[in-house]
């Protein structure tokens, strides 16, 4: 604000610079648009080089940029490649800015790029590469801002920019390979696209899409460059192991590369326009630094191009005003050198009255556009002010607006302390809590301790009266087990005493034993006590644990939620301090700012008012200026309008003049009339044109889609010519007539010419061609009459009568054509791959469902068929090559209609190899089948060698020597030859398998059995020589009939299908 700059419409008038800027926009925009159009053709140089030499004219690429991106880049896919390899030229030899310029473009040419990609076919894909290879280019100079457009550095330069750091020599050598894997993969497309027939490169679309690559291979020579000499310093500074990655991709590019320098130099197209070098054989060995000694730099140089001639001499030279100068003054020096007649004063006055009246138009416009000035000029001032009075305003409002938030902010800064106090007061009360349920819960965690302990020692009591519980059980058991013994031996000793002593003594031991359990069963009792209080106490224990534990528990939390509150109110403290030092610099800032802005506002106000002043007085100045003006110029117009009031007096002379006028309107009028019949002779004359070219059409046999109408339009044309009498008054019903009549005649003949070409009788076909001839004649003779001014009516009828037996004719001639032999051909294709895909199918389900010998059996039989197949198919296909081979469509038709047998025979042995086929396929589903027979695969076999030698051999009839299709059929037919060999050995070993397997195993036969199967056997083999003399029969009368109708057919005297 502390400059203002003057509205455009305050500049009355455009300044040298602006205009000139103006100028170089408008040339910028032609060029851009010549050389980035939706023709398909290359780019051509002077636009792209008018292009570069704006950029260093504008040390930009703004304009560029500007035009481009107004162009259709996502509608025309010819106009998105040429914007890619402009924009690829650009960043290459343009103005150091284009690159920094074109940064903020990435994103749209990426998006460009993932438009097209969706295109498969054509340019989609190369100009989805190429966007690629821009934003990878930009990227790279993005990050190395040092490397120029052309990428073209010495070794010096590379190591500065590199700054002798080993990181960044791997880091920069990643990234050129990066830029050289896009350069090759548009390269590699963009033959791709072209094919194998190089003569594509001499074409407009094989031009277009092979210039782009001439920026492609001038960046590929320096990258490869600095990519060998960034390795030798790597592998200079590094183990050769780190580098291996780097090694093998170089190698894989150094082979891309090499490959694209040889294509492209052995294209026509690139002889004149580029000089590309020569790779050695292998690599840079990178491992032996004296191998960079040897090196040497491939240089790719373009030749500089001839200076084009201007497109236009006169469109550099302006001879507007000039030349109409120059010929006044002629005119002014004529008149003064020499003397002359005495000029004519009606000329002259009129001369004058144009002076005058544009003498005033051009003060009137002087006066309006002055006016028109000076009400702008004031009410831009208005504004001006208008505007800079707002922005005053605007700023005493902004500083109300912050004193007031100021004076809100010093408001509450005591309550923000009082919330300060009382959180620091909430915090310690919650300190002195924390500090109380800390007490308590070390406390309990010794209560804790000493229960435990308590446990333990409880444990080990435990445990020793359990052990000794167990041995007053194992002494019970005992005793009774002594007291049981005892009872026995007691009982034996009562049947078996011999005295009373022995008795007593045992009596006394049962005695004691009774004592010792009574001992035993009191220690029971008190053992069952002690379980008795063990349990009690285990009982305690456990419900003193729980309430710890509970106790424990609630302690925990309570504790952490104490700490959890400490946390929160230091928080709060906290951000109440950082809430309380933004508050003091926001209030200092504000206090800054306000004073600031005050100040600046003042400044601007009164250098505004400055303004304001200047521009007034300027005002004054301009306004006394444009008064004189239109005192001078209201003082012209008096003078001017004195002087028409004298011209409109003397232009009553004029009206005498008008008779003679209307003289030259009558000769004017027979002028007309004249150019009316010659209008009439020229129509004649395009109709006998016509005519001509459909005679020279006809000749030449160079029939086109006929239409069905054209002979009742012909017709009809020619009797509205003979109804006519004379051509005088009838001028356009002669005109249309004749030109309708011929263009009728001519579509009519080409389609008699059509139909004379595909008759197969050739008397037919001359009886066409006599008519169409005698009926091209008549209308020419028609025509002819007609140029000369005259109308016959007897031509013009002979014409109709013409036109009208040959439309009958050429009606009567027209029957349903058959099949051709291109037909067959491809019906012939199509059952044979039918035929394979059943038999892949079959091999698929007897795979799926059969096992053991016969999956072995039926694995060997369709595999030799699906074999054969392929070598069917593949001779088929050669087999239509080289009938294509021969000539267009329309030429091989001819010579199927000149040659009828050769025809007629090539359709029998498509035919044949078509049933050969289906033979084939039935065969092998029985074999796989149920039935497994599989005599009939072989037969099929040889019925399909036999079909395709017959079509091998009508192929080969007509077919040129030399005809490389001829050679490729002649090895598909040995393939077929083998392939049906292959089928026959697979039958046999397919059925001496079956026979192994289904052998007869006589050594559990006994002798009448023996003799019973070979009586069996031998009548079983008579049965089959005599079925096999039958058959051999049948096949000799079946083959007697097909040669009898075959040769029927060949003759046509029998059609096939019948009788």
């Amino acid at each position: 604000m502390a400059s203002l700059s003057l509205p455009r419409v305050l500049q009355l008038k455009k300044n040298s610079l602006d205009a000139e800027r103006e100028q170089f926009e408008k040339s910028q925009t032609l060029a851009i648009q010549k050389a980035i159009n939706a023709v398909e053709t290359p780019v051509k140089e002077k636009h792209v080089r008018s292009t570069i030499i704006g950029t260093f004219h504008e040390q930009s690429a703004i304009t560029y940029w500007m035009v481009v991106l107004r162009l259709p880049l996502q509608d025309n896919r010819i106009v998105s490649w040429k914007f890619c390899h402009v924009t690829h030229k650009l960043l290459r030899e343009g103005h150091p800015a284009c690159l920094d310029d074109s940064q903020r473009h990435i994103a749209m040419i990426e998006n460009l790029g993932k438009l097209w990609v969706h295109l498969r076919e054509g340019y989609g894909r190369l100009i989805h590469l190429y966007c690629n290879l821009l934003v990878t280019k930009l990227k790279f100079h993005a990050r190395n801002p040092r490397f120029p457009g052309n990428m073209q550095v010495t070794a010096d330069e590379l190591d500065s920019i590199a700054e002798n750091d080993v990181n960044n020599y791997f880091q920069l050598c990643v990234e050129l390979f990066d830029y050289m894997d896009d350069i090759l993969n548009l390269q590699a497309a963009v033959f791709e696209s072209l094919g194998n027939a190089r003569a594509n490169s001499m074409t407009a679309s094989g031009q277009c899409r092979l210039a782009a690559l001439i920026p492609c291979a001038q960046d590929a020579s320096p990258a490869y460059d600095a990519g060998v000499r960034l390795l030798f310093r790597l592998h200079a500074a590094l183990p050769a192991d780190t580098l291996a990655g780097h090694r093998e991709r170089f190698r894989q590019q150094f082979k891309k590369l090499s490959s694209f320098y040889k294509h492209a130099s052995s294209l026509q197209y690139y002889r004149n326009l580029l000089s590309l070098p020569v790779l050695p054989a292998n690599p840079p060995n990178f491992l032996l630094q004296s191998d960079f000694g040897t090196y040497v730099t491939p240089v790719v140089s373009v030749p500089e191009p001839e200076p084009d001639e201007p497109d236009n001499i006169a469109a550099l030279i302006d001879t507007s005003d000039t030349m109409s100068q120059a010929t006044n003054s002629d005119f002014d020096v004529v008149d003064r050198a020499a003397p002359s007649p005495a000029p004519d004063p009606i000329v002259e006055r009129d001369r004058l009255i144009d002076h005058l009246q544009s003498e005033l138009k051009r003060m009137r416009s002087e006066v309006s556009q002055i006016i028109q000035e000076r009400n702008t000029m004031l009410g831009s001032i208005r504004e001006h002010c208008s505007h800079v009075e707002s922005q005053l305003q605007s700023t005493k409002n902004e500083l109300e607006q912050e004193k007031q938030k100021a004076e809100i902010v010093l408001a509450q800064a005591p309550e923000i302390k009082k919330k300060l106090t009382e959180t620091e007061e909430k915090a310690k009360i919650s300190d002195e809590k924390f500090q109380k349920l800390k007490g308590a819960y070390t406390q309990l965690r010794e209560e804790h301790i000493t229960l435990i302990r308590q446990k333990a020692e409880v444990d080990k009591v435990a445990s020793s009266l359990r052990a000794a519980a167990a041995q007053h059980e194992s002494a019970k058991a005992m005793l009774q087990q002594q007291l049981n013994d005892r009872m026995k031996d007691m009982e034996l000793l009562q049947q078996s005493a011999s005295s009373s002593e022995e008795i007593e003594a045992y009596k006394m031991e049962i005695a004691n034993i009774r004592s010792d359990l009574e001992q035993s069963r009191q220690k029971e009792a008190e053992l069952e006590s002690l379980k008795a209080a063990m349990e009690a106490l285990e009982i305690e224990h456990k419900t003193a644990t729980t309430e710890q534990q509970e106790k424990i528990l609630t302690i925990s939390t309570e504790l952490k939620e104490a700490t959890e509150s400490l946390e929160k109110l230091k928080q709060e403290v906290s951000e109440k301090d950082t809430e309380l030092n933004k508050v003091k610099e926001e209030l200092t800032g504000l206090r800054q700012k306000s004073g600031d802005e005050y100040r600046k506002a003042v400044e601007e106000k009164e250098a505004a008012l400055k303004q304001v002043t200047q521009l007034t007085q300027q005002y004054q100045q301009e306004k006394e200026h444009l008064e004189a003006r239109l005192l001078h110029t209201e003082s012209e117009r008096l003078n001017a309008e004195c002087e028409l009031q004298d011209l409109l007096q003397q232009n009553t002379i004029l009206e005498a003049d008008m008779a003679a006028l209307k003289i030259q309107l009558e000769e004017a009028n027979a002028e007309i009339k004249k150019k009316t019949s010659r209008l009439v002779g020229c129509a004649s004359e395009v109709a006998l044109a016509v005519t001509n070219e459909a005679m020279s059409s006809f000749e030449n046999s160079n029939s086109q889609d006929a239409n069905q109408l054209a002979a009742e339009l012909a017709a009809k044309a020619f009797e509205d010519l003979a109804r006519k009498s004379q051509i005088e008054g009838n001028e356009e019903v002669v005109a249309k007539s004749a030109i309708l009549g011929a263009h009728s005649a001519a579509q009519l003949s080409a389609y008699v010419a059509d139909v004379s070409s595909t008759a197969t009788n050739m008397e037919l076909a001359d009886k066409l061609n006599n008519e169409c001839r005698n009926m091209l004649n008549s209308v020419k003779r028609c025509l002819e009459s007609l140029s000369t001014g005259t109308l016959e009516r007897t031509a013009c009828m002979d014409a109709r009568g013409c036109v009208q037996g040959a439309g009958r004719a050429v009606q009567s001639a027209a029957r349903p054509q058959t099949h051709s032999v291109d037909d067959e051909l491809a019906l012939m294709d199509q059952a044979i791959e039918d035929a394979a895909k059943q038999i892949e199918e079959m091999l698929a389900a007897s795979r799926k469902d059969d096992s053991g010998v016969k999956l072995e059996v039926n694995e060997k039989i369709l595999d030799a068929c699906t074999t054969l197949m392929a070598a069917v198919k593949v001779l088929v296909q050669d087999a239509r090559k080289l009938q294509n081979e021969i000539g267009d469509p329309k030429t091989r038709q001819k010579m199927y209609r000149k040659n009828p047998q050769w025809s007629e025979g090539l359709i029998s042995a498509a035919k044949a190899v078509v049933f050969a086929a289906k033979l084939l396929v039935t065969s092998a589903d029985e074999a796989a089948g149920a039935s497994g027979r599989v005599e009939g695969v072989s037969a099929a076999a040889h019925e399909v060698a036999g079909s395709t030698a017959q079509l091998v051999a009508a192929s080969r009839a007509r077919a040129p020597p030399a005809a490389p299709a001829l050679a490729r059929l002649t090895a598909a037919s040995r393939q077929v030859a083998a392939a049906a060999g292959a089928v026959v050995a697979a039958v046999r070993a397919a059925s001496a398998l079956v026979n192994d397997t289904e052998a007869l195993d006589t050594s559990a036969l006994s002798l009448t059995a023996t003799r019973r199967l070979e009586m069996e056997s031998k009548v079983r083999a008579l049965e089959l020589e005599s079925a096999l003399d039958a058959e051999r029969a049948k096949l000799a009368a079946l083959r007697r009939r097909h040669y009898q109708l075959a040769q029927q057919h060949e003759n046509g005297n029998v059609t096939n299908g019948a009788e």
